[in-house]
């Protein structure tokens, strides 16, 4: 650490009353963080049912579901579609199912023969046909119905595939309906907490809304110790999402098993004693990551899909280090970039399941990882090769 770090790192915890600013976003409770399900889809698509369901316990009968119907209607363009006939059903006849034939949610009146297909997408993309397919089941499915709607739930009411047949619809329009539903309506605390705090999560972390008032003091914070908030950001790594648990939980057993190396400290990358071998740590935290490791295997999550990376570091690098990274660029069937700093050469991806997705995630983990030992094995043989050669 430089003497000028040090100076800004002093200079900050003598200012550390800086954050007091903060505190009213610091203490706020919010059910949905505390029990890790704020970016999992299939609780999203619960909840909603849940909330749907004018016979359920919150209390709030009929008034979300209609109000939800009354905005559907409102952008149904469909010439056939009678709209005061819809509005003047009985919506406490409505059933709520979950993952029925595969369709996220349904809303399904047998009394008055309709049906609410609804497809909820939040951070996974439109599978091909399966919009198609859902619509063909669902002939087959509620062939008693005279009327039934599709609707494609998204973030920002993005059209489907098929946006003549399915009714785009977005959170905004979700949450505007909740309000106005829990608005004239006295819930119990509990439950009116549970809905305060959905729609919290929804506003910030579907409809990514910004607190102005909260980003103009941490920008003012950041703007003042910009270098003891760097240093901070880049020596501390805290992932409380479940993600983050299940991930690192998976490699700490593989490490426990003697498969990998893993430090922990909420990490989503390890190494290998035989890739070590090839590749020893330098003595000093000084490869391109920071660290004494010159290469790495780490994880990526990306919407539906984790992907295993086998990255080099390309700074402080020995002869003999330099030497072996050729060879394994070579060994990979690609060309050494001069002066590079990252070069990736494996991935390997694996598509997460939303029906349990914690299951989905830690099976992915587990063979991501054994594809990563069949490329390592593969490589070092083909390096032996290159050496003998």
């Amino acid at each position: 650490m430089t003497e000028a770090e040090k100076t800004a790192l002093k200079d900050f915890l003598l200012d550390i009353n800086c954050l007091k600013g903060l505190d009213k976003w610091a203490d706020d409770f919010n059910l949905f963080d505390v029990l890790r399900i704020t970016n999992m889809e299939i609780r999203h698509s619960n909840i909603l049912a849940w909330l749907f369901d004018p016979n359920e316990s919150h209390a709030m009968g009929d008034a979300f579901i209609k109000e939800f119907a009354r905005k559907l209607a409102e952008k149904n363009e469909r010439e056939d579609f009678d709209y005061f006939a819809f509005m003047l059903q009985d919506f406490y006849s409505y059933q709520v199912y979950r993952e029925s034939n595969h369709m996220d949610i349904v809303l399904l009146s047998r009394e008055e023969k309709t049906a609410i297909i609804i497809e909820n997408k939040i951070w996974s993309g439109e599978s091909e046909h399966q919009l198609q397919e859902y619509y063909e089941r669902s002939l087959v499915e509620y062939k008693d119905c005279t009327e039934i709607l599709y609707v494609f739930l998204t973030p920002d009411g993005s059209d489907s595939s098929n946006p003549e047949r399915w009714i785009s619809f977005s959170y905004e329009e979700i949450i505007e309906a909740l309000e106005c539903a829990v608005a004239d309506t006295e819930l119990r605390p509990e439950v009116s907490l549970l809905i305060k705090n959905y729609i919290e999560t929804v506003r910030k972390k579907i409809m990514r809304e910004r607190d102005e008032e909260l980003a103009r003091i941490c920008n003012e914070i950041y703007n003042k110790h910009r270098t003891a908030l760097r240093l901070i950001f880049e020596n501390v790594s805290v992932d409380n999402s479940i993600e983050s648990e299940v991930i690192c939980s998976v490699l700490q057993e593989l490490s426990n098993e003697g498969l990998i190396i893993y430090e922990g400290k909420n990490k989503w990358s390890f190494t290998t004693a035989k890739m070590d071998a090839l590749l020893p740590p330098l003595k000093t935290p000084d490869s391109a990551w920071g660290t004494n490791y010159i290469y790495w295997y780490w994880f990526e999550k990306r919407d539906e899909q984790l992907t295993i990376h086998f990255e080099l570091g390309g700074l402080n690098l020995n002869e003999e280090q330099a030497l072996n990274s050729k060879l394994l660029i070579q060994a990979a069937g690609k060309k050494e970039r001069a002066g590079y700093r990252y070069f990736r050469l494996f991935h390997s991806k694996a598509k997460l399941s939303q029906d349990d997705y914690e299951t989905s995630l830690r099976n992915s983990v587990k063979r991501l990882v054994k594809a990563a030992f069949e490329n390592e094995k593969k490589l070092l043989e083909k390096v032996e090769e290159l050496r003998k050669a």
